[in-house]
């Protein structure tokens, strides 16, 4: 098993505001987005011992994917992570839709950016009749 990218101390690091209550979940989630990172980019740790990419970049998406899944919210306001959301007073109305509304790990576009490719382009080819 490879070591995780952030560990439970670097989190407390990146978000002071950690609720100690969450401290057991915040570990097991470290875990499991670093997994999930490493899955999606299986050369990340090949580009982070080979000098191409700083490891200060997986351990920084991996606490920002456990933050967003492990922020509390307030009752009275939208949701982190809302695309939009409804209230309703009267005859007015606003509606819309929670982004994250069970706390997954997710990466966003900026995370992806970060951690770069690490796919194969593809290439282009061509089929010869005949052989």
């Amino acid at each position: 098993m490879a070591a995780d990218y952030a560990s439970l101390a670097d989190l407390k690091e990146h978000w002071s505001a950690l609720p100690a209550e969450d401290e057991e979940e915040a570990q097991q989630k470290l875990h499991e987005a670093s997994v999930e990172v490493r899955g999606l980019y299986p050369d990340l740790d090949a580009r982070i011992a080979g000098g191409s990419l700083d490891a200060d970049v997986p351990k920084l998406v991996v606490n920002r994917m456990v933050k967003r899944a492990l922020e509390p919210r307030d009752e009275n306001a939208p949701p982190a992570g809302t695309e939009s959301f409804q209230v309703g007073a009267g005859p007015f109305t606003m509606g819309g839709k929670i982004a994250n509304p069970d706390d997954a790990l997710y990466l966003t576009a900026a995370d992806k950016r970060l951690l770069g490719r690490s796919r194969p382009k593809a290439k282009a080819w061509t089929i010869h009749p005949g052989g």
